[in-house]
């Protein structure tokens, strides 16, 4: 699993801080894909300003916990091995079962010592691991979505940043022309459900030996993790899944992962295209599309790594709902409304608002709320 880390050419200074304007959102984040982790593999990672160690048991499951060993503050991860269904530390050979309890030692009963295990889950080809901040379990799941479940394709990129800017963005529709050179036509207009959040527009794109073709995509957001982008071209001649997902590594530091699935509609092929392989050849076009999809988001990385978050922006008619997304962001951050009893409210001031009115300004919408 290969990281790169973005270098800007530009002389500004990143946006990266020690006291960031926004904390580390609430809910399922990306630490990788579910082909990166083999049976009896031990990785270290970054998340939420800590390492953690992933493995997967002989059997297949997949185990994320923090990294020391609780018996003497062993890093299981330099060094630490599978064996079986347990997961040995290097110093003293201490085995910590799946449930994360101490099973074995090679010398005496083993203590009531346990890993510091963190929900994990494995969907659409993609590892989640829950982070929340009160280390409470989930208070929700990941949303049933319209995908291939195959992630053949993926590329991870390390910068200054944080995920609720990268997931503004979609919704930006004013910099989709200045930056991106495409103007969207929105077919529906957003609409929050819960923890997850939907719109659908339609781009004309040049793609050569193609032409311009019009792609129409559904997006969803799942919390604050990033995009899924179901992608319908020609009228299904190829049908895609692309993601942008975004997870918190440090303050102010996130690593941003695009990945693609492509699915060819072989019926729709002229001769002689549609008698070619088909495994092969939605092969080529994932890659060929990946490649793309990394090559039109880094067009963005310069503003992400050098940008700050402003609570109170001078929003314009034409910027799309971003405070209607600041107001459902809210839930994902300490004190934001969630479904259970007894909870407040974020303050308003806390997150900012944006506007829903394309004339009004977000701190005109920030008294109104």
């Amino acid at each position: 699993m290969r990281i790169h880390e973005y270098r800007s050419p530009l002389r500004a200074g990143s946006a990266a801080m020690d006291t960031p304007p926004l904390p580390y959102p609430q809910g399922w984040f990306c630490v990788g894909f579910v082909s990166d982790f083999k049976p009896g593999t031990v990785t270290t990672s970054l998340f939420m300003g800590e390492e953690i160690v992933i493995y997967r048991t002989r059997r297949g499951t997949i185990k994320v916990t923090r990294p020391y060993c609780p018996h003497l503050g062993a890093h299981l991860g330099a060094g630490g091995r599978v064996d079986g269904e347990l997961l040995v530390c290097p110093f003293h050979h201490f085995a910590f079962g799946p449930d994360g309890t101490c099973e074995r030692t090679p010398y005496g009963s083993p203590p009531r010592a346990r890993l510091s295990l963190l929900p994990t889950r494995e969907a659409f080809g993609i590892t989640w691991v829950w982070h929340s901040h009160d280390n409470q379990p989930p208070t929700w799941e990941l949303p049933d979505l319209p995908t291939s479940g195959r992630i053949p394709a993926h590329h991870a990129t390390d910068m200054s940043g944080h995920p609720q800017d990268i997931v503004e963005n979609v919704i930006d529709y004013g910099h989709l022309p200045v930056v991106h050179g495409i103007e969207p036509t929105v077919l529906a207009e957003p609409v929050a459900k819960e923890q997850t959040y939907h719109l659908t527009y339609e781009l004309a794109r040049p793609m050569p030996p193609l032409g311009t073709v019009i792609n129409t995509i559904n997006f969803t957001f799942i919390g604050l993790a990033g995009t899924h982008a179901k992608i319908q071209v020609a009228d299904g001649l190829l049908t895609a899944d692309a993601w942008v997902l975004v997870t918190p590594i440090g303050p102010w530091r996130v690593r941003i992962w695009y990945a693609s699935s492509a699915t060819i509609g072989f019926d729709q092929l002229p001769a002689p295209w549609h008698r070619l392989p088909r495994r092969p050849l939605e092969q080529t076009v994932t890659s060929l599309m990946n490649h793309w999809l990394v090559r039109d988001g880094r067009t963005d990385f310069p503003i992400y790594h050098h940008k700050t978050y402003l609570p109170h922006p001078k929003l314009n008619k034409g910027d799309g709902p971003i405070g209607a997304l600041r107001k459902w962001a809210r839930q994902f951050y300490p004190g934001g409304p969630i479904t259970s009893p007894g909870q407040q409210q974020m303050p308003t001031a806390s997150l900012a608002t944006g506007t829903d009115s394309q004339a009004a300004t977000a701190d005109a919408a920030g008294q109104k709320n």
